[in-house]
């Protein structure tokens, strides 16, 4: 908790002088932004209010499609709630490592099994990278152009982002289907013990690990073949990251933008995303921003690409995480009423 505090505290220091540095390169005032933002089409921005909401659920609904076909009787709004918890706390912690554990605790509240909760967020995971992977490769076959526009550094982030997510879905994709890879690791881990001379801790560390693996190739095995399943979740995936991306058009729109530029504009947000998803920075802050800015200066003004990055920026990040730890603190207090 002392290190979520930490990364929370210090995504918000980064989240300041980001927001910062945008008013003072794009000679922006308060005064002005809010300006641009009353005259922005009230319509177009409850549109990309709706997307981050949706953003939230379509994650929830995945996981609970998983876990019911495991044989838990997950409901809907729990996994908005588990939903919730992965998205906050991947947004504070580097290259969105404390997401997963998040999600974890509010599942085994519920009574979720240790192999199951693990099985569920890998496939989800997998299915996440593999939709932002999809959208990628369309991306790069339909507009190369937008590529060639943004400037080396950003091609650069935007080649390593593709690299670092096919190489990530790989390795997902193994530990679903290779469980021998879990037991080579648990036997590096028994041995290195053993030479530790702690061999009381290596023999109970082995049966632990081959019960919990014999578990996890369980729950895998019962979700093996259940193409309808995959489907669904990698459609799933699919729907929740477009809606994120959507936010940005969405917001480009409200700002009175033209209504055919909405798949470059689009074609410029996934980018982003490729570009900025594994950069080892809280929610990306800052890496985000600039990439945003020189992506929207293919269709607008400095100024107006300053605003676009900050309003844009301020629903799909911030207000999703607003949304997010309002569910978790809620989901949390409630947990805790129930078990007294």
């Amino acid at each position: 908790m002392k290190k979520k505090i930490l990364w929370a505290v210090i995504t918000l220091c980064l989240s300041v002088l980001t927001i910062i540095a945008l008013f003072y390169n794009g000679g922006l005032s308060l005064a002005e932004l809010w300006q641009d933002i009353k005259n922005a089409c009230d319509f177009w921005l409850i549109l990309a209010a709706i997307c981050i909401f949706g953003f939230i659920f379509f994650e929830g609904r995945s996981l609970v499609l998983i876990l019911r076909t495991l044989g838990y009787p997950a409901k809907k709004r729990r996994g908005f709630l588990y939903a919730a918890a992965d998205i906050y706390f991947s947004s504070i912690t580097p290259s969105a490592t404390g997401g997963q554990p998040a999600s974890a605790y509010f599942m085994h509240k519920d009574g979720i099994s240790g192999s199951a909760v693990i099985v569920s967020l890998i496939l989800n995971l997998t299915m996440y990278t593999l939709a932002i992977v999809s959208l990628g490769v369309l991306t790069v076959i339909f507009f190369p152009w937008v590529f060639m526009e943004f400037n080396p550094a950003c091609k650069i982030m935007i080649l390593f982002g593709i690299f670092a997510m096919m190489l990530l879905a790989l390795f997902f994709v193994i530990l679903l289907k290779k469980q021998d890879f879990l037991i080579n690791i648990g036997e590096i881990i028994v041995s290195t013990l053993n030479k530790l001379h702690c061999r009381t801790a290596a023999i109970k560390t082995r049966e632990k690990l081959h019960n919990a693996i014999k578990k996890y190739n369980e729950c895998v095995e019962l979700l093996s073949g259940k193409k309808k399943l995959l489907l669904k979740t990698y459609l799933l995936n699919i729907l929740q990251r477009t809606l994120h991306i959507l936010v940005t058009v969405f917001c480009y729109y409200a700002m009175h933008g033209q209504i055919g530029d909405g798949l470059k504009v689009f074609a410029i947000q996934t980018y982003v995303v490729l570009g900025s998803n594994f950069i080892p920075v809280p929610g990306a802050v800052g890496i985000s921003e600039y990439m945003m800015y020189h992506g929207y200066i293919m269709l607008l003004d400095d100024e107006s690409s300053y605003t676009l990055a900050i309003l844009s920026r301020g629903i799909s990040f911030y207000t999703c995480c607003i949304i997010s730890i309002s569910t978790v603190l809620l989901g949390y207090i409630l947990l805790r009423l129930r078990e007294k």
